[in-house]
């Protein structure tokens, strides 16, 4: 394959095995897929994330319910606590 630009040969890349290097351009060209694509099924699951920093769906759901908990645990000892402290201030039958 030839550079577009000024026609030398171009030399295939080491680092990026989807490109072609020109020596005289200095430029970098992406090569043309020869192999057609496969298409992905709906029905299969992809096993790595697609963002590293987010877990995957049954991880963050867990936490999401650890964390719920955590919360009403907390509000409930407010309470507990409110109940106790403000409890001279009710009137006793």
């Amino acid at each position: 394959m030839n550079c577009p630009k000024c026609g030398n040969p171009l030399r295939m890349s080491k680092k990026s095995p989807g490109y072609a290097l020109c020596d005289t351009c200095r430029k970098k060209f992406r090569l043309p897929d020869s192999a057609p694509k496969q298409e992905k099924n709906e029905d299969e699951e992809e096993h790595y994330p697609k963002y590293a920093n987010i877990p995957p769906k049954h991880v963050r759901e867990k936490r999401e319910r650890e964390m719920r908990r955590a919360y009403d645990e907390l509000l409930a000892i407010g309470e507990e606590e409110r109940r106790s402290r403000f409890s001279f201030f009710r009137k006793k039958k």
